[in-house]
């Protein structure tokens, strides 16, 4: 536990240090609001994009021999599983928040609230937990990533829904187009059908620098643009915003819960189906390890680009990510030691 506690300490003080070169910059003038949405362009666009990329075209050989060993119909089957329970689960919590919110005056910041309820930092957060969590299986980040997939899926459709009430911003046209389903395609069709997947050809390993470069840009980029946003803000606010705590219980509670009774009804449903190994019991947990983490960054970044209530946004994100520091080692100890009384 006191490992698990020094972990999230750790992880969550390096994401928070990224914050203070926006910070100081903005208060000393040396950029502008308006670097907010730039920089938000080149995050959503740029860099998320490649982190998918990265995430599934790029592998030692002694990871893509561990996926080789699998084969690609249990793959299939896994991945499947995966989408699903992530999927379900991203829209339950959306509900649970439709009910809580329900009358909430405001309906722009309930929007928000909602939108850090539903969507967890799986990324920055969620992959250094799942390798502490499984000893390094590159099986178990797999499974993370398809989490990721799905939040992009969702971030980009009830997510910009949700910032901007506009159902003509969610057109199917619009999502197929968008950069980050773009690359999902892409990086599904390299991964499946490695012969293409010229980031993994002898001789070339240079390439793989470019999706590795950029997507490593991803977390502090977001929390420049925090950092950026936070000076704009008297400190005072920065606890004093009751929905703000609302939305934490929602995501850093509520959401891993009802993660973990979803992903118990699919184990359930599905032991003929998928088998019963330690990498299948990954399937499972890796989204309920995805769902217990802090909020997106994405939800200041994705306010700016919108410009829908990014003060609101970064309020939330920046009191829930704190208190995530205590939440997150407690949920994920219960979640685990619940799971090992599963028969």
């Amino acid at each position: 536990m006191s490992q698990m506690f020094i972990k999230v300490i750790l992880a969550i003080a390096v994401l928070l240090a990224f914050i203070v070169p926006g910070y100081i910059l903005r208060k000393i003038n040396m950029v502008d609001g308006g670097a907010k949405r730039a920089l938000s362009a080149i995050l959503l666009y740029v860099c998320q994009p490649a982190l998918i990329i990265s995430s599934f075209c790029v592998f030692t050989d002694e990871e893509w021999l561990v996926i080789e060993q699998l084969g690609p119909v249990a793959l299939v089957k896994d991945f499947v599983i995966a989408a699903l329970i992530s999927l379900i689960a991203m829209i339950a919590v959306f509900g649970v928040c439709k009910l809580v919110f329900i009358k909430y005056k405001n309906r722009d910041r309930a929007n928000i609230y909602s939108y850090v309820a539903v969507f967890s930092n799986c990324g920055f957060l969620g992959v250094p937990f799942i390798e502490i969590l499984t000893d390094g299986s590159i099986l178990a980040v797999m499974y993370l990533m398809i989490f990721n997939l799905v939040f992009a899926l969702v971030v980009w459709t009830l997510g910009v829904w949700l910032l901007t009430g506009d159902r003509h911003n969610i057109s199917i046209k619009k999502v197929l187009l968008n950069p980050s389903i773009i690359s999902m395609i892409v990086a599904l069709l390299l991964f499946f059908v490695p012969q293409i997947n010229f980031f993994m050809f002898d001789g070339v390993s240079e390439l793989q620098i470019f999706p590795e470069y950029l997507s490593t840009m991803t977390a502090p980029l977001s929390m420049i643009i925090v950092g950026i946003s936070m000076a704009e803000i008297p400190l005072k606010e920065l606890f004093t915003d009751g929905g703000a705590y609302i939305a934490g219980a929602l995501r850093l509670i509520a959401a891993p819960v009802v993660t973990f009774i979803i992903a118990l009804l699919f184990r359930l449903m599905c032991a003929d189906f998928l088998g019963s190994t330690p990498q299948v019991e990954y399937v499972y947990l890796a989204p309920v390890i995805a769902m217990a983490m802090s909020p997106a960054a994405t939800v200041v970044a994705m306010a700016e680009q919108y410009q829908k209530g990014g003060r609101t946004a970064t309020i939330a994100f920046i009191t829930n990510t704190l208190l995530s520091i205590v939440t997150v080692p407690l949920i994920l100890m219960a979640v685990l030691q619940l799971w090992e009384l599963i028969p």
